[in-house]
């Protein structure tokens, strides 16, 4: 396999040089002493500081802090809340990340668990706090953060909002959540 030449477009696994001429930078990797590409990009080489990397074609959508995202509740302990990130606003990421809600952060009122705020498969709005360890951390305290979409643990319907609590329009059961004001009527296009 050839080398790829300056600007010229690579793909994941692609040749960009030996590890003797470059040490591999954003976007690359070196295996067995070559250096590779590992994603899809642009090369860039800088031969003063022999540094090889690839500038990526378009830039991944990933959440940053303040920003508005979409998650799904995977599990819950009393203090803590495993979500998966599936949109930064209206835009459907590729892949899920994961997300952790901290029952500090998570509502203005006094709560024992998070138990009772959240269950497994809802989906909540939330804003980005920080990321660290690999993980988003997330919180949902104030009116516009909190669950938009939930199904009935008995029967799995759509719950409707009924005062102040949700009530599953076919079996009658009643449950509680941190809604959102807006709960019911979001609308988003990969929801559905």
């Amino acid at each position: 396999m050839s080398r790829s030449k300056d600007g010229e477009f690579v793909t994941p696994g692609d040749k960009i040089g030996v590890i003797e001429e470059y040490e591999p930078g954003f976007g690359t990797y070196e295996s067995d002493g070559v250096v590779r590409s590992s994603l899809a990009g642009m090369v860039e080489r800088d031969v003063k500081n022999h540094l090889a990397v690839v500038k990526p074609v378009k830039e991944p959508l990933l959440p940053r802090p303040k920003d508005i995202v979409y998650a799904v509740v995977s599990s819950l302990s009393d203090k803590l809340a495993s979500v998966m990130i599936v949109s930064v606003g209206n835009r459907l990421l590729s892949d899920c990340l994961t997300g952790l809600i901290h029952i500090r952060a998570s509502s203005t009122s006094r709560v024992r668990s998070l138990r009772e705020l959240f269950k497994p498969g809802d989906i909540v709005r939330c804003e980005v706090l920080t990321f660290k360890n690999g993980v988003y951390h997330l919180r949902t305290q104030g009116p516009g953060f909190g669950v938009v979409y939930a199904v009935c643990s008995l029967c799995g319907t759509p719950l409707v909002r009924s005062r102040r609590e949700l009530r599953c329009p076919v079996c009658g059961n009643t449950e509680r959540r941190k809604t959102t004001r807006d709960y019911g009527s979001v609308r988003l296009r990969w929801l559905i």
